[in-house]
């Protein structure tokens, strides 16, 4: 009788003792590598999600300083301001938005441009949302998106804000300059992180003004 060399015998024995994975062994690891890959995956999109977010807040709040520094030059000029809700042709109040009608006259201050009928800030509804709203200028007369100058959006209300009105006159006192107070709360998603409001305020002199009596 024949029997198998010693060598071949001992493979062939440690070869049948190796045991393979079972199908149920095989799903709970492709189960846990799903759940870990996933995990990872949702982390790597919040962190990037949160840094767009961060990028756009810096870009609007950046927008917002320098419609405010522009808006500042304007007002310092002025010999006179008044802040009404936005008319329309007839004179009726559009609901859409607030004006800040700034008297600047030609050439009165260097680096400012006017027109005959002086110069105008507006707040614009943005498709008819009542918390966000963008900030336009114009010397026209018009103060509108089809007649001004674009200068910055994702203004929104806060607090006593209304309609869009983000200027206001306080009461000005004996012998000092009439003023013009400018509140512009700065979000991108107001309803779902009001947390997030930039808030950006300041009560601006009218140099050209005379004394209040």
């Amino acid at each position: 009788m024949l029997r198998k060399p010693r060598l071949v015998s001992d493979v062939t024995r440690r070869l049948s003792a190796q045991g393979g994975y079972t199908l149920i062994e095989l799903v709970v690891v492709m189960a846990l590598l799903t759940i870990i890959m996933g995990s990872l995956a949702d982390a790597f999109a919040g962190a990037t999600r949160s840094q767009t977010d961060q990028v756009a807040r810096a870009d609007d709040q950046e927008s917002a300083r320098e419609a405010l520094e522009r808006m500042r030059t304007d007002i310092h000029c002025a010999s006179g301001a008044a802040a009404q809700p936005t008319l329309d042709s007839l004179g009726n109040p559009t609901g859409t938005g607030y004006t800040l009608q700034l008297s600047v006259t030609q050439n009165q201050c260097s680096g400012v441009t006017t027109g005959s009928n002086g110069v105008q800030w507006c707040s614009v509804s943005v498709g008819g949302s009542t918390t966000r709203y963008a900030i336009y200028r114009t010397t026209s007369g018009n103060c509108g998106v089809t007649d001004a100058v674009f200068q910055v959006d994702y203004i929104t209300n806060l607090g006593s804000i209304t309609g869009g009105n983000f200027w206001s006159l306080p009461a000005c006192s004996t012998g000092r300059l009439q003023a013009v107070t400018v509140n512009m709360p700065v979000n991108r998603r107001p309803v779902t992180r009001p947390d997030a409001t930039y808030d950006l305020t300041d009560t601006i002199a009218m140099r050209n003004a005379p004394a209040c009596p």
